[in-house]
């Protein structure tokens, strides 16, 4: 994934950004229905790896590798689905005690493996932000003092 940045400040051999984030529609002349609300563009200030030394009002390239991007969304979006699915069954199975039909009891488990699967979301989201491989990382600088050059 990679986006374009303005650096806006320096922290502890990191830099400071400022991403514009937009949708697909923010590049469309046409305001149509379907968009929406999604037409308006949005900044984001973000801290983030600097091997190179950009230095500060810098256009740069940012990159963040496939892997952690790929893993990030299976926990967000499939691990509270495979939960609930999960849950289903081994609450069918093994909470049967708690009501008469397998089918509450299923209930039950679904309700309890979607909320086990936030608290490992937010474990997943402590741990992950540790790392250096789930920030992203500046690649190259774009523009420098109003010229555009490539590294």
């Amino acid at each position: 994934m990679r986006e374009m940045a303005r650096v806006i400040g320096k922290q502890n051999g990191k830099s400071k950004v400022r991403i514009i984030r937009s949708s697909a529609c923010s590049k469309c002349d046409e305001k149509c229905i379907l968009g929406e609300q999604s037409h308006e563009i949005e900044e984001m200030d973000v801290l983030v790896n600097d091997p190179i030394g950009a230095e500060l009002g810098s256009m740069v390239e940012l990159e963040m590798g496939a892997k952690p991007i790929l893993l990030s969304a299976f926990m967000v979006y499939l691990l509270p689905l495979i939960a609930i699915i999960a849950g289903y069954f081994a609450g069918a199975n093994f909470l049967l005690f708690i009501t008469s039909t397998g089918e509450t009891a299923g209930i039950i488990g679904s309700v309890i493996a979607f909320l086990f699967s936030f608290a490992l979301i937010k474990a997943f989201d402590k741990k992950a932000g540790s790392k250096n491989s789930f920030h992203p990382e500046i690649r190259r600088v774009v523009k420098k003092d109003g010229f555009y050059y490539d590294n």
